[in-house]
C-alpha cells in the first residue's frame, strides 16, 4: 500500500514519526546521529524526546531542517505517491547541509539538452565521483583509472549559470555503509582493479589489474551495474592465482582483521595519495601471510594477490550496500522512490531560489526529464 506523507508543522510531523513501526533490519547501527545533531541546532526538545534510531525514513527532518536554515526547498511526491524533500544544492546551501553531505551518498545526471546524452556520476561524501565531459575520462583522474575526483566544496564554488543543472538521488548513510561506499571507491581511485570503458566502443591501453568483462560508461559506474560482473572476474582470478576458496577467505576471522585493516587504511588516505602500489608495504603483505599459496615466493606475487583480495572484498560489500540502498540503472531520478531515499539535491545555479520553494522546478536534460508528479512548498 502507498501512503502519501503529508507534511505538518514540526509538533504533528514528530508525533507521525514517533508513532511510525519500522523494522530495523540492516539498519541496526546507529545513522542518525547527523540528524540528531541537525534538529537539536533548532529544536533541542524534540531531538531529547523523539527516539529517532527507531524509524528509517526522515524525509520530514530533513525538509523542516532545510525550511529552518532558509535552504530552498519543495515537495515532490515520488512515483509511489509518496513526498521527498528536493533541495536546492550550491555553495551557499552547502555550507548548511555540510554534515549530512559528509554523511551521505547519491546518484546523480548531469542535464546535458544541448549534448548527445546526460551523463552520470556520483557523490560519496564531500567528493563527486567521474566528473567528466562526456567520453572523456580524463580529467582529474589518476592512475589512469577514468575517474576524476572533485571536493564537493570547492565544486560548488566553481559552478556557474553555464554548468549543467544536475540531479542527485541522495541516501543518509549508516557509518558501516559510508566506510563500505569510501572504501570501494578508494579501491578504484587508487586502480587497485581498473575496469574498460564501454562507451561508443572505445577500446583503451591494456592497463595493468584491467579486467576483461564488467565494462563501464557513466551510468553502469554511478549506478554500480557492473559490480557483480566485475565480482565474478575478480574471484577467478583469485582461483586462478592459487586461492581456491576466496569466499571462504573472507569469511575466515583471521583474514577478516587484516581486511579491516586494510579498509581502515585505504579510507584514512587522501586520495591524492592512493596509488596502485600503496599496499606493497612488508607489514601490509604481512598482514595474509597465512593465506598466500605455498608457490608464491615473491613480493611482487604477493601484493597482487593481495590487491585482488581486497578488490574482490570491496567489489562485495558495495554491492551488497547497493542492494540495500535500492540502486537501480535508471538513469533518471526513479531511485527516488526508495524506501532508504532521504533527499533530492538540485545543482543549478540558474534556478531561482524563491521559485523554487514553491515547487516550480521543471529543467530537463537530452535524455532525462524531470518527472510529472506533484510538487508544492514545505508547511
Amino acid at each position: 500500500m502507498n501512503v502519501k506523507l503529508k507534511f505538518k508543522p514540526l509538533f504533528l510531523a514528530v508525533v507521525m514519526m514517533a508513532s511510525m513501526t519500522v523494522s530495523r533490519g540492516v539498519y541496526a547501527e546507529d545513522c542518525m546521529q547527523i540528524i540528531k545533531e541537525m534538529l537539536v541546532s533548532f529544536d533541542k526538545k524534540t531531538a531529547e524526546t523523539i527516539d529517532l534510531d527507531a524509524n528509517v525514513n526522515h524525509r520530514n527532518f530533513i525538509a523542516q531542517f532545510a525550511k529552518k536554515n532558509k535552504i530552498p526547498v519543495f515537495l515532490k511526491q515520488n512515483s509511489r505517491g509518496v513526498d521527498i524533500p528536493v533541495i536546492l544544492l550550491n555553495k551557499d546551501t552547502g555550507k548548511k547541509l555540510e554534515k549530512f553531505l559528509a554523511n551521505s551518498f547519491g546518484t546523480e545526471v548531469a542535464l546535458q539538452p544541448d549534448y548527445n546524452n546526460d551523463h552520470g556520476l556520483l557523490r560519496a561524501g564531500k567528493y563527486i565521483i567521474d566528473l567528466d565531459s562526456p567520453g572523456a575520462r580524463g580529467y582529474g583522474e589518476i592512475e589512469e583509472t577514468g575517474l576524476a575526483w572533485k571536493n564537493v566544496d570547492s565544486y560548488l564554488a566553481r559552478r556557474t549559470v553555464q554548468s549543467s543543472p544536475t540531479l542527485e538521488v541522495s541516501y543518509l548513510l549508516t557509518p558501516n555503509e559510508k566506510s563500505i561506499i569510501d572504501y570501494y571507491q578508494k579501491v578504484r581511485r587508487a586502480a587497485l582493479f581498473r575496469v574498460k570503458f564501454s562507451f561508443g566502443g572505445y577500446d583503451g591501453p591494456d592497463y595493468p589489474n584491467l579486467l576483461k568483462n564488467g565494462g563501464e560508461h557513466c551510468f553502469i559506474f554511478c549506478k554500480a551495474q557492473g559490480v557483480y560482473n566485475q565480482s565474478s572476474e575478480i574471484r577467478s582470478r583469485l582461483i586462478n592465482l592459487g586461492i581456491t576458496d576466496p569466499d571462504a577467505l573472507l569469511q575466515d576471522a583471521k583474514a577478516k582483521l587484516a581486511i579491516q585493516q586494510v579498509q581502515d587504511i585505504m579510507n584514512e588516505t587522501e586520495p591524492n595519495d592512493l596509488h596502485s602500489f600503496m599496499l606493497s608495504d612488508k607489514s601490509m603483505l604481512n598482514l595474509f601471510k597465512d593465506f598466500y599459496p605455498k608457490t608464491v615466493k615473491t613480493d611482487k606475487d604477493r601484493l597482487d594477490i593481495l590487491n585482488w583480495i581486497i578488490s574482490y572484498d570491496s567489489t562485495k560489500k558495495y554491492g551488497a550496500v547497493m542492494k540495500d540502498l535500492g540502486v537501480s540503472g535508471d538513469y533518471g531520478i526513479g531511485d527516488a522512490m526508495n524506501s532508504r531515499a532521504s533527499v533530492i539535491f538540485i545543482y543549478d545555479e540558474g534556478a531561482d531560489p524563491a521559485a523554487f520553494k514553491n515547487a516550480t522546478y521543471t529543467n530537463n536534460g537530452k535524455m532525462v526529464s524531470w518527472p510529472q508528479t506533484k510538487q508544492y512548498p514545505v508547511n
